[in-house]
């Protein structure tokens, strides 16, 4: 857990939110959960993808969440590349499902075809 540098015994975390559920939350770029603290009043959840300034008690647990005071900006650019990856990731998947029956395929084919998938799913308009 952060050290509190003031010494009250509630530390500040700044961040933005990876995951939550009805017991907690946990920041992008962190392994470890904060569980809401039964003693905070009127404690909201807040969503994923949030970014968000939280206090925590003496023994860690989440006491106030607020929304902190970021770019607009920079909140977009990491769902935006998240959803690309997924959108690659879930190419990349299909081609290789479509050429695990066509031997006389490549791993150039397997990739070209990918991305033709990416481009595909990616276009404007229609």
């Amino acid at each position: 857990m952060a050290v509190n540098p003031n010494g009250t015994g509630a530390t500040p975390l700044t961040g933005v939110v990876a995951s939550v559920n009805p017991k907690g939350i946990r920041l992008e770029g962190r392994d470890d959960w904060f569980n809401f603290s039964k003693f905070a009043a009127d404690l909201v959840p807040p969503a994923r993808g949030q970014a968000v300034s939280v206090t925590l008690d003496g023994q860690g647990f989440v006491r106030a969440i607020a929304p902190a005071a970021t770019a607009p900006d920079a909140q977009q650019q990491p769902s935006a590349g998240r959803e690309t990856l997924i959108i690659r990731q879930t190419c990349i998947k299909a081609a290789a499902e479509f050429a695990a029956s066509r031997p006389e395929l490549r791993s150039a084919d397997l990739l070209a075809l990918a991305e033709r998938m990416e481009a595909w799913v990616l276009r404007e308009g229609s």
